[in-house]
């Protein structure tokens, strides 16, 4: 498997591309602005799915050229619906969106707690997880969640924005330190961590 990051845009949001090295199938996360790198390495993948962990503008700017140009399926919890057509909870304004005219887009396949996701020979596991976001989602992998704005190394996503709710929040970390194992967590902001640190030294972990 390969898995590359694309840092990308002013609040330096986190893109992944997840590619199965046997059959080039791919799944994109959070694309967050249309890169000349981000769209020429998806061009290089038979792309199946753009995976929403949410739809806040700073992770989602690219999905319309994205779907353009590879007819890929729009994955994300039917919560997060609203945002994805134009909803001010989107935070479009707010964010100040790199002076892109929103796209608005339809959600494809709406996922909800334990759905899988499949492509080549890979499973993406559906974990609902509100807080940030009422329709928040982490995508759990053999060994590694792709966690979008719920946990940071060593933090946690911001839950005063439309919909958030701290309950919510540390009800979602609770799910995540049930796991079994060890994961590397990709987030949506920040460098990479794994689950064993989080529940050893986020702040939140004394409260789960």
């Amino acid at each position: 498997m390969a898995i590359l990051k694309f840092e990308i845009g002013p609040l330096s949001t986190n893109c992944y591309l997840y590619v199965d090295e046997k059959t080039n199938e791919s799944v994109v996360i959070d694309p967050a602005f249309p890169t000349e790198k981000l769209i020429e390495s998806i061009k290089k993948t038979d792309l199946k799915y753009i995976l929403l962990t949410h739809a806040h503008a700073d992770h989602i700017m690219a999905v319309a050229k994205i779907k353009e140009i590879t007819n890929a399926k729009i994955v994300a919890h039917k919560n997060e619906e609203k945002r994805l057509l134009g909803d001010e909870s989107n935070l479009y304004n707010a964010l100040g969106c790199y002076n892109l005219p929103y796209i608005s887009q339809n959600i494809d396949v709406f996922v909800s707690d334990g759905d899988e996701i499949k492509f080549g020979t890979k499973t993406l596991r559906v974990l609902h997880t509100p807080g940030h976001t009422d329709g928040s989602l982490c995508f759990v992998g053999e060994k590694i969640i792709f966690a979008g704005d719920t946990v940071f190394a060593g933090s946690y996503g911001r839950t005063d924005f439309p919909s958030g709710s701290y309950s919510n929040l540390l009800d979602s970390f609770h799910k995540l330190f049930c796991l079994s194992g060890d994961y590397i967590i990709y987030p949506g902001h920040q460098e990479s961590t794994t689950l064993k640190d989080e529940k050893n030294f986020n702040p939140l972990s004394r409260y789960v």
